[in-house]
């Protein structure tokens, strides 16, 4: 279901981004100040806030977790979801008989062909068409 999830729902990034973001400014941490903290440049911190980073690393969540003292489950969970709301979207994606087809091919890949589908519908997705 991550996978699924990771190609369909963009949403789940961008909570990430405002909870970082949030947590930030609280901290009175500047963009620069926080990507020193954790160990990125200042623009994937900004990548990060404004959601346009998918598949932000979980060494990198740690650290900004760490950092801005907020536990890893919350930052990267979807608390403002309602769970009638979450069982219809699982509902819609388990329907889905493309979304069910290419599941059941990928699981069939090594982790190197994942990797390389991943990393290509990531593209896609954050391609302008």
């Amino acid at each position: 279901m991550n996978l699924i999830a990771s190609i369909y729902e963009r949403g789940d990034c961008m909570n990430i981004g405002e909870k970082i973001k949030k947590a930030r400014l609280e901290k009175g941490y500047t963009q620069e100040e926080l990507g020193n903290l954790i160990g990125v440049q200042k623009s994937a911190v900004a990548k990060y806030e404004k959601g346009r980073v998918v598949n932000i690393k979980r060494s990198v969540l740690a650290k900004i977790s760490q950092v801005l003292n907020i536990p890893p489950v919350e930052l990267v969970s979807d608390i403002e979801e309602k769970p009638v709301e979450t069982a219809e979207r699982h509902f819609e994606i388990l329907m889905d008989e493309d979304i069910n087809e290419i599941f059941e091919e990928f699981k069939t890949l090594d982790a190197k062909k994942k990797k390389l589908v991943k990393d290509l519908v990531h593209s896609l997705a954050q391609s302008e068409v």
